[in-house]
């Protein structure tokens, strides 16, 4: 374990922590429909679509809070929609109007991610970062992971079923050998406009257990995630419960640490202190208070206190740990959002020290 202890910014003290024990834990919370919030635009037409809206909106939340990176992710659709995806732009967040057929897909040509309006609008909001904050704050671009990307492409119903067919990890396997390379291409584009980290969301993996990640997107994976980490560390998104381990030994977090993602948020529902012993020296950990205590107005100022003390207790031993939420930070109320975070960062500045 490496110890730093020169006073550094929010850029080097985020890099830090992947290394070992830096001087105080990084305040790193996933933040995407706050920033518009509080700056007070509207996020499907506005945050999503124009990424000088974006910039400005990140960095402002980020002076607010104290938080040590930026970043550009928004919604998991921007690659999907290179493919040909059709956006509503009604929900809350950016989601598909309509699913791909997956007997169709072959037929659909290798889309040029350079004439895709939204994969050019996070490309150039990773620019603009670069230009305000480069060298200062830490800049996350994203990605979806493999299994992920095919679930926006088809839904992941569609997916599921294809595993009730005898050669199910070989045609799941096929259509993830047609998006690696538009994946990786996607992720090069955001490094060479100066993204100092690639986030990878793979919001769905809980849904499908250790067996079928083994089988079928796992080698995928760290394909990718060895493609990105030639220029720039992985930040690994998995929601949900992947605390799983199934009858014949395999165990998800295992499974997740072994892709070698230098950073990986796990959600609330998995054990902190369960995940940093499996992970052990391979994986920083980012995470991972449970959003709903601070997002529902029922819980106290005291039971976040609570939930962000327990967090960093479990997290921060031996290093290698950034304080977030188990997920995106609740944003409505604004009040409560405001209320809720500002007392994690007052926590993680009290808690977050090693001496």
């Amino acid at each position: 374990m490496y110890y730093f202890s020169k006073i550094l910014n929010s850029h080097d003290l985020t890099l830090s922590a992947m290394k070992g024990i830096p001087e105080k834990i990084p305040f790193n919370p996933f933040i995407m429909h706050l920033a518009a919030s509080l700056a007070n635009k509207d996020y499907n037409h506005h945050y999503c679509q124009n990424p000088e809206i974006l910039v400005e909106s990140q960095i402002k939340c980020a002076n607010f809070f104290g938080i040590d990176h930026v970043n550009v992710s928004t919604d998991a659709y921007r690659e999907a929609s290179a493919w040909g995806v059709e956006i509503d732009w009604e929900s809350h967040t950016p989601v598909s109007k309509r699913d791909i057929e997956i007997s169709e897909f072959n037929s659909i040509e290798v889309p040029n991610l350079l004439e895709n309006q939204r994969i050019m609008n996070r490309v150039n909001a990773v620019k603009h970062f670069s230009r305000e904050v480069g060298g200062n704050q830490c800049i996350i671009g994203w990605i979806e992971a493999p299994f992920a990307e095919i679930c926006c492409l088809f839904g992941l119903v569609n997916v599921l079923l294809q595993c009730k067919n005898q050669n199910w990890v070989e045609n799941i396997k096929d259509l993830i050998e047609r998006i690696l390379p538009v994946q990786k291409e996607f992720a090069n584009l955001q490094i060479e406009a100066g993204a100092d980290i690639i986030g990878v969301g793979d919001s769905a993996i809980s849904q499908i257990g250790p067996m079928r990640y083994e089988k079928c997107c796992l080698d995928a994976t760290r394909d990718l995630f060895t493609n990105i980490q030639k220029n720039v560390p992985v930040l690994y998104h998995v929601c949900g419960d992947n605390d799983i381990v199934d009858k014949e030994g395999r165990d998800m977090i295992k499974l997740i640490s072994s892709t070698g993602a230098n950073i990986i948020d796990f959600d609330y529902q998995v054990d902190l202190k369960i995940a940093k012993q499996k992970c052990g020296s391979t994986n920083c950990i980012r995470g991972n208070s449970n959003t709903t205590v601070f997002g529902d107005l029922s819980y106290s100022p005291l039971d976040v206190v609570n939930e962000v003390s327990k967090t960093i207790e479990s997290g921060k031993p031996g290093g290698q740990y950034m304080y977030a939420l188990g997920c995106e930070v609740p944003w409505e109320p604004l009040d409560l959002a405001i209320r809720n975070l500002s007392i994690a960062k007052a926590i993680t500045e009290k808690r977050g020290y090693y001496n």
